[in-house]
């Protein structure tokens, strides 16, 4: 069991937030002292449609987004695992000028475990969220322009049904967002089951909604994103992941269509 839950853990922090914040978000598990992981995820995502403040679908320019994110972890003690992500993206947009490729954000901070139980555990997470290159898009899932500060709740669970192990995280929070975008509350669920050993199907949702309006440009907004996925075990130290994901509903953001694939390592 010791094994199945490092191999749920890496993935559970990889899959709650892959497009619209970084890999850091997710997992309430910390890792043992002087334990490790990297997990590096790419991400491809397609947008022709768009959500307008009232919910309804719209044409919009087609945006297309590549982005790649890199997890670091390391158990300081027991109770408290670091976290350092940095993320690099490709943004464009048909028919604009200004495409843009560079860093994403940079995620630093820790997770703190307050409680737990054999099969469950209960944290805390702050992490500061550093920009790379800059955009004002009025779409939620595009504008980046200042720091950002992200707290949050975790709580996660396993479980066992018959022979099959699997697990549930949960996530609530808030993003403290400087400059003109509104604060953000957040709320993540990820859910998993391994039917053999080496395999790992799970799906999550992230939900997204921002505390009103901000400044110019940046209007209210929310996102609902869902996920599908299969990681592999290909031993004991390294696993390979590939999925798909879709905006299913939002206000003033992108309808996104698009998959993943991930490498992870530890240590």
């Amino acid at each position: 069991m010791k094994y199945a839950t490092r191999s749920i853990l890496a993935v559970a922090i990889a899959s709650v937030a892959l497009v619209h914040a970084t890999a850091a978000e997710a997992s309430a598990w910390t890792l043992p002292k002087g334990k490790g992981q990297v997990l590096v995820t790419g991400v491809y995502s397609h947008s022709d449609r768009g959500f307008d403040a009232n919910g309804r679908t719209i044409d919009i320019p087609d945006y297309d987004k590549q982005e790649v994110y890199v997890l670091g972890e390391y158990g300081v003690t027991d109770d408290l695992t670091l976290i350092a992500a940095p993320s690099f993206r490709h943004v464009g947009i048909q028919g604009a000028t200004d495409d843009t490729t560079g860093l994403g954000y940079t995620e630093l901070g820790g997770r703190y475990r307050v409680a737990s139980g054999s099969r469950w555990v209960g944290s805390l997470q702050a992490t500061a969220r550093i920009p790379g290159t800059r955009r004002r898009d009025s779409l939620a899932q595009v504008g980046s322009t200042d720091a950002e500060f992200d707290v949050r709740a975790l709580g996660g669970a396993s479980f066992t049904i018959g022979r099959m192990s699997g697990f549930i995280d949960l996530a609530g929070g808030y993003r403290v967002r400087a400059g003109d975008p509104p604060n953000e509350f957040r709320a993540d669920a990820t859910l998993g089951i391994r039917p053999v050993k080496r395999v790992l199907l799970y799906t999550s949702v992230s939900n997204s909604w921002s505390d009103g309006a901000g400044e110019g440009v940046f209007k209210a907004y929310r996102y609902h994103n869902a996920f599908l996925n299969a990681a592999y075990d290909l031993n004991d130290r390294w696993s390979l992941q590939l999925g798909g994901l879709a905006t299913v509903g939002g206000k003033n953001a992108l309808r996104e269509r698009g998959g993943t694939g991930g490498l992870w390592f530890r240590f």
